[in-house]
């Protein structure tokens, strides 16, 4: 029996040192829902306890060249996760058509 509740207290203890925390793959999911970027490679930039930052390289840089970076506000919590990159236009090479 005292096994058992060592067991119970042992489980507990690992339990709460347990913290929710954004997957790469959540960040990957939003960047192709969201942007035009075809990810290449993924990085993330842990700034303090409460926030997570993700800069994304990709293969098209058409719209994004210099990658795009997400931030998430909440680290356990994907739905605070945002595309902080503005996608890129080019306007100077519509100005290269003909007409």
């Amino acid at each position: 029996m005292k096994t058992i509740s060592h067991l119970f207290i042992a489980l507990s203890v690992v339990c709460t040192n347990v913290v929710a925390e954004v997957k790469d793959y959540q960040v990957i999911r939003l960047i192709a829902m969201k942007s035009e970027c075809q990810r290449e490679d993924l990085n993330r930039f842990n700034r303090d306890k409460k926030s997570v930052t993700f800069q994304a390289k990709c293969s098209n840089v058409s719209h994004y060249p210099d990658g795009v970076k997400v931030h998430c506000s909440d680290r356990g919590d994907e739905r605070s996760c945002k595309i902080m990159t503005a996608a890129k236009e080019f306007n100077h090479l519509k100005l290269l058509q003909s007409n």
